[in-house]
This record gives C-alpha cells, sequence and structure tokens, in this order.
C-alpha cells in the first residue's frame, strides 16, 4: 500500500470550476447545491472576493473552483504545493509551485491572499500563517475558511481540526489583527449535512450499501432543505458547525 490515500476507502470528489461549458455549469452548481460544506464556503468567499482589487494570491489553489469570481480589475495568481497532484488528483494550469516552505514571492508582494479548506492539510501551519503574512503588504487582507466537522480525508494528508481560540492565537502570533472568525452553520447544519453524507457513501458503496441509499434517497431533500435553512436562519449552535470563514488583516497592533 502507498502513502497516498491510504486506508481511505471514500475519496473526496475534486472541487471543480463551472468553466464555460453547459456541463461545468450544471456540475458546479448540483456540488453547491448538494455539498453544504462547499456551499457554505462559497456563501463567506463570494462577498469578500467581489470588494478585491490590486493583486490576489490563492495558497493551495487545487484546481482554482473560485477564480471565476475574482472580478476584473483584480490580478489573480496560483500557489499550489509540488507534491497536489500526487496527493490530492489536483493540476491546474498557470499555478505557481512550491516545495511547502517559502513561497516563491518577494515580501508584501500580494494585496490579499485567500486559501479554503487548506489549512488543515498543512503540517507546519506556523511556517505557513508565516509566509502568508510576509508575503501580504502591509495593508493586506486575509481571508480562509477550515472545517471543525469533517471526515478524515485525503489520508494522510489530513492532520488538524482548529477551534475559534486556536485561530486567533495563531493568527496574532503570525502578526495578524483585526482578526474575525464567522462559524459556518451550525449543529442543526451538520446533523444534516452528515446524514446527506452517509446517504452518497452508501450510493457509492457495494450492492448492500447502494440499495440501502436509494431506498433511502427521498431523505435527502428533507436534510438539504434543513441544512440550506440553516444556514440562512439563524437557529441551532454555531459551537458545533461545518466549519469557520476567517478574515484577518496585516497592519499594525494600533489599527487593530
Amino acid at each position: 500500500m502507498t502513502e497516498q490515500n491510504s486506508g481511505e476507502k471514500f475519496h473526496p470528489e475534486p472541487n471543480l470550476p463551472p468553466g464555460g461549458t453547459l456541463w461545468g455549469k450544471t456540475r458546479f452548481f448540483v456540488r453547491l447545491l448538494l455539498d453544504l460544506q462547499v456551499s457554505s464556503v462559497l456563501r463567506q468567499l463570494r462577498p469578500w472576493l467581489a470588494k478585491r482589487t490590486g493583486l490576489l494570491l490563492e495558497v493551495g489553489c487545487g484546481a482554482q473552483p473560485y477564480r471565476h469570481l475574482v472580478p476584473a480589475g483584480c490580478r489573480y495568481s496560483g500557489l499550489e504545493w509540488e507534491g497536489a497532484e500526487a496527493a490530492f488528483s489536483y493540476r491546474a494550469p498557470d499555478t505557481f509551485t512550491y516545495d511547502g516552505g517559502r513561497f516563491p514571492f518577494e515580501d508584501g508582494s500580494y494585496d490579499a491572499l485567500f486559501h479554503t479548506e487548506v489549512l488543515e492539510h498543512i503540517y507546519d501551519y506556523r511556517l505557513f500563517l508565516a509566509e502568508c503574512h510576509r508575503v501580504l503588504a502591509p495593508s493586506g487582507e486575509l481571508f480562509f475558511t477550515v472545517p471543525f466537522q469533517a471526515r478524515y480525508h485525503y489520508i494522510p494528508h489530513d492532520y488538524f481540526r482548529y477551534t475559534p481560540a486556536a485561530l486567533e492565537r495563531l493568527l496574532t502570533e503570525a502578526g495578524f489583527y483585526r482578526i474575525r472568525i464567522t462559524p459556518r452553520g451550525n449543529d442543526i447544519t451538520v446533523a444534516a449535512y452528515k446524514n446527506i453524507s452517509v446517504l452518497y457513501r452508501w450510493l457509492r458503496s457495494g450492492p448492500g450499501g447502494m440499495v440501502a441509499g436509494i431506498l433511502l434517497s427521498p431523505l435527502a431533500l428533507p436534510f438539504l432543505l434543513v441544512g440550506w435553512l440553516s444556514l440562512r436562519i439563524p437557529m441551532g449552535s454555531p459551537d458545533d458547525c461545518l466549519g469557520y470563514a476567517v478574515t484577518a488583516e496585516t497592519g499594525t497592533k494600533e489599527k487593530g
């Protein structure tokens, strides 16, 4: 058995951009409809991206699923770990690569930087956050998301789940200020998401699981409705959520 995805029987579906075809756009829409994790990420990311100007860097960009949301007046660059294709099956064109250490950019190169569902896959997270801070301009802005209630995935390249207390402390140590941490959903969202995930896993398993998944698939619609409502209406406990969306700035302590 190779190290890549050892022990992982349920490989994550790749998060792909919509592209310019009807099939690609349909696939992207269906993914957002069915996957509460991805849709909750996009719900927080979209308005942040809409405000971007200048130079923007996405770290751990994968297949660049959100590049199409970058405003026309913003110059996008993608950065990915050189081992990502082997570990995560992701490869995108015109992407910078690095060895997992220092980013291949000068200090203060970018006005804004973002990464989505990446930090849990970074073992040396302190170095990673320090590099995010280093390549941002003195008035730079950071956005990222991390999962909280998510299964062990991309085995063995999945290392951590972060609490708000840990995120705030790590970002402060890295030199960031004006840190805001927003829960993505709540325990009701999580319950709906987990039930949908079980049904989907059964549909992708052997004959017995597939039969069970087909018989119980009508339950997916009410679970989806409850999940979507819980993302939009204050309900449930945010202390048990799908994950977190985080914003922070460089600047100075006095500013924040």
